[in-house]
């Protein structure tokens, strides 16, 4: 018997006939189960990856990929020190920053913030901060102006050209006590990265500004570091190591924010367990739709066996109609993972508006749209561990009709 025969004689195994409607249901349930189980795994695992480096964008955008953390006690030559850094292979730019605590106000409506003291060349140096001014521009970075967050302006009510009022823990002493340190600034511009805690939580402010503010003799308490190329982060920070000396202390964005990287990579591989559980259910009804097949189709296997037909042939029948099952439920899936994956944004702004509710709340969530990176190489091993299960699943149910015996079939007959 020649391929195409076989081939022939499997696609006419999967046709149903009247009687015989359950057995092509079944197929047709294996099929849909293969189907949803890779569009999913490729879905989830593209949201995944997309989730993991928008969160690394946003973190290294506004922190760079290391810190200095500055030795206060000691009287560093700053300028020495950054112009060291700055002269490093890697280095793209190193921002001097004051960072500290305050509580803002507006209209009798307060919140903590962490300010970020820094210069106004630094601060447009910082594409995610000077790219995504949705109001006010940054020209007027000098004097008492300030530069907030959209969902920080939300909560206040604040717009450009309104004063706020910063306050901090540090006091001047009067002949009446202790006084907190407060003053008045003007809102000259208002961003929007699309990270909830960045845009709530974060102000910047002209770094001699944020000196005055806190009533600090120094006006750097770290450097932020930005470099050309993150896969050679490791051997930047030996050599910032070996600049800072006893100076200081240099952390990677790795190290700052460990649990929570490490915290998404378990994620994923949960996720990446717990779906691939519905491909592995979809192959194991695929095994039970053949052997339904095998059952219902005895009669010919045995009149094929008389005819002289082989057991390997009888084989390669149905492991062709379990391929076949598995192939085009893994294509279809396969397809609409990536188009899924791909649209994801549209489709959340689709239904939002067709729902008029908040389906993926920034609060929650960090971000205001589902983020979405396919990774193809990913998506190329669910293909195969797809294909791979559905031809395993037909071994067992091939082999048993191969056994089928003509003259215990034909007995009656």
């Amino acid at each position: 018997m020649n391929f195409n025969l076989e081939s022939f004689i499997a696609f006419r195994y999967l046709k149903s006939k009247r009687d015989e409607r359950f057995v092509s249901i079944s197929s047709f349930f294996s099929f849909i189960g293969i189907t949803i189980g890779v569009a999913t795994l490729i879905i989830v695992m593209s949201v995944m990856n997309g989730f993991r480096i928008e969160l690394l964008d946003k973190i290294i955008g506004i922190n760079g990929h290391a810190v200095v953390y500055l030795n206060l006690k000691k009287n560093n030559n700053i300028n020495s020190i950054v112009d060291n850094i700055q002269n490093l292979p890697n280095v793209e730019y190193v921002s001097e920053e004051l960072e500290f605590n305050a509580m803002i106000s507006f209209n009798k409506v307060a919140s903590g913030i962490l300010v970020k003291g820094i210069k106004k060349a630094d601060l447009l140096e910082r594409d995610s901060i000077a790219n995504n001014i949705i109001e006010g521009n940054l020209e007027n970075f000098n004097k008492k102006s300030i530069v907030v967050g959209s969902r920080l302006a939300s909560y206040l009510g604040v717009k450009v050209n309104d004063k706020i009022t910063l306050l901090t823990s540090n006091t001047n002493e009067t002949p009446f006590g202790s006084i907190p340190i407060t003053d008045e600034y003007k809102v000259i511009g208002i961003f929007d990265v699309g990270m909830y805690d960045y845009d709530r939580n974060i102000i910047f402010l002209p770094r001699i500004q944020a000196k005055s503010l806190i009533g600090s003799e120094r006006d750097v308490s770290q450097l932020e570091i930005f470099l050309l190329e993150s896969k050679k982060l490791d051997d930047s920070l030996l050599m910032i190591s070996n600049i800072l000396d006893n100076n200081g202390k240099v952390f990677s964005w790795k190290r700052l924010h460990k649990e929570l990287f490490n915290a998404l990579e378990i994620e994923k591989k949960v996720m990446f367990l717990i779906l691939f559980l519905i491909i592995f259910v979809a192959a194991f009804n695929l095994i039970s739709s053949i052997i339904m097949i095998v059952k219902d189709k005895e009669r010919g296997i045995g009149i094929l066996r008389s005819l002289g037909v082989k057991r390997s042939e009888i084989q390669r029948i149905f492991i062709i109609i379990g391929s076949v099952v598995g192939f085009f439920g893994t294509i279809i899936g396969t397809s609409i993972g990536v188009l899924f994956s791909i649209n994801i944004g549209k489709i959340q702004k689709f239904l939002e508006a067709l729902f008029d509710s908040n389906l993926f709340s920034a609060e929650v969530y960090f971000f205001n749209i589902i983020p979405s990176k396919i990774d193809y190489g990913e998506v190329f091993i669910i293909f195969l561990i797809s294909i791979s299960l559905s031809i395993l699943a037909t071994i067992y149910p091939s082999w048993k009709a191969s056994k089928i015996e003509p003259a215990n079939v034909l007995r009656y007959e």
